[in-house]
């Protein structure tokens, strides 16, 4: 549920004489929107200076965060703001949501950030055309992290990478020093090390290429890892550094560390 979104009534029809304005560097976000749109409702809008349909890219923007946006919809216009793209993504994906199979976007008054900086899924690597669908799903549901270990053909990771990106997901690969060399295919500065422990050989080849480690801890309760405040307790130096994940009730879910930790979005 968006962080602010008080009820409103009535709806904005998408007819095909409506137009949108874009503004501030806002061109990407409002062609995945009019894409949406056509699919939706078969209309093609076009691009207007006086659209109804406003998106507007605002670095000035305040209060929301880098992936926080604010969508308002009433019966005469449309307008979503934010101050990055990844907000302006997720605002899209919110307009989305407020769709009905009439053509119409429910009224709403939206102020909306995420919680966690790192909000992830974990995926084997499944042929291309189904880990394209995956990462769309992603999209949906503003998620932002695929923890994935690497195989195969470094061209189609290339372009997986890519397309990820373009949707606002950053690929986490999963690697042993056996994989070090495909480090440079990925462009996301955490890497996963599955269970490995983080030797100095690692570590070391890891820093060289500024890049910060994650693994997986196999335990009860985050406590065990991360003290009261959060901070990792674990003895050695060298995993400072390093997110922790643990296992609950039989699912991968990523607890926050010192290292992920950012301040408070929504």
């Amino acid at each position: 549920m968006p962080s602010n979104a008080p009820r409103r009534t009535g709806a904005f029809a998408l007819t095909e004489d409506v137009t949108i304005r874009v503004t501030g560097q806002a061109r990407t976000a409002a062609a995945m929107l009019r894409e949406h749109i056509f699919r939706h409702t078969g209309h093609t809008l076009a691009e207007s200076p006086d659209g109804r349909l406003m998106v507007t890219l605002d670095p000035a923007l305040r209060g929301l965060g880098p992936e926080g946006y604010a969508l308002l919809v009433s019966p005469s216009a449309v307008m979503l703001r934010a101050r990055a793209q990844a907000g302006l993504r997720h605002g899209v994906q919110s307009f989305r949501q407020l769709m009905t199979p009439d053509g119409t976007v429910r009224a709403a008054d939206v102020q909306d950030s995420p919680a966690f900086a790192w909000r992830g899924v974990t995926s084997p690597l499944l042929p291309a055309a189904e880990m394209r669908a995956t990462i769309d799903r992603m999209a949906a549901y503003k998620l932002n992290v695929l923890h994935l270990r690497p195989d195969g053909n470094q061209h189609e990771l290339r372009e997986l990478v890519e397309y990820a990106l373009a949707n606002g997901v950053t690929i986490v690969p999963e690697i042993g020093r056996s994989l070090a060399e495909v480090l440079d295919v990925f462009p996301s500065r955490w890497v996963h090390i599955g269970r490995a422990k983080l030797t100095s050989g690692l570590a070391g080849l890891l820093q060289s290429h500024d890049r910060v480690p994650v693994r997986w801890h196999e335990g009860d309760a985050p406590a065990d890892v991360l003290g009261p405040h959060g901070q990792l307790s674990e003895g050695d130096a060298g995993l400072r550094a390093v997110a922790v994940a643990g296992w609950v009730g039989g699912h991968g879910v990523l607890q926050r560390s010192a290292a992920l930790a950012s301040p408070a979005l929504g």
